[in-house]
């Protein structure tokens, strides 16, 4: 069965969004719907649209007749985004202890910690990222509290946009995300909650120093 077609000003949404996620579009750059129609080879109606809709969404800023500036990731959005990862993720680590299924949550997080080893070897930098958010999603989705994994989830764009920014093309700090991912699957195996909360947080405090107040 073949796909459901989009509209246009889906189309050019999703391609905006992905270009504003990956850092392709820096924030702080002023684009045009004119710029964007010529890209995509598209009318400026759906451009419009979906500048529109990237607006509501908080991720560009419309000023009339001058074009859209894109958000730049501000130092408090990264402290907040990193003390509520803090929280939710370990709170799912506690979570799988207590439960006795840490042993089976630290196997599936050691093949994600595989396949993300895989991406910088072969330079992938975008599966590298996307492998980034997979490895701490899967942990909060079995520490078993939906409502946490769902506010998890919608934080995914924004941390996605922050490692894009920090990550790519940088391999020594991919290198350094592999050790401290390796430590935290270690301290997952073996059930240690507290070893596990301390690492994230010098985890990310060191992924993101670049970005943090």
């Amino acid at each position: 069965m073949s796909e459901p077609k989009i509209s246009a000003a889906d189309a050019v949404y999703r391609e905006v969004k992905g270009c504003i996620l990956d850092g392709s579009i820096a924030g702080g750059a002023l684009i045009s719907e004119g710029e964007i129609s010529e890209l995509l080879d598209v009318s400026r109606t759906p451009v419009r649209e979906a500048f529109v809709r990237l607006q509501a969404e908080g991720w560009m800023t419309l000023y009339p007749k001058r074009g859209a500036l894109v958000r730049a990731v501000e130092p408090r959005e990264v402290r907040d985004v990193v003390e509520a990862r803090i929280a939710v993720e370990s709170r799912a680590a506690r979570s799988v202890v207590e439960a006795q299924e840490h042993r089976d949550v630290a196997i599936d997080l050691g093949e994600i910690l595989r396949r993300q080893r895989q991406s910088l070897e072969t330079g992938d930098h975008d599966d590298f990222t996307e492998t980034d958010c997979v490895f701490h999603t899967h942990l909060v989705a079995a520490g078993g509290n939906a409502i946490l994994t769902e506010f998890y989830e919608r934080l995914g764009e924004r941390q996605r946009r922050m490692a894009a920014r920090i990550l790519w093309k940088d391999d020594r700090r991919c290198r350094d995300v592999l050790t401290a991912h390796a430590r935290l699957v270690d301290l997952v195996a073996a059930g240690d909650a507290t070893g596990f909360e301390q690492e994230l947080t010098a985890h990310l405090h060191h992924s993101y120093d670049g970005l943090l107040p």
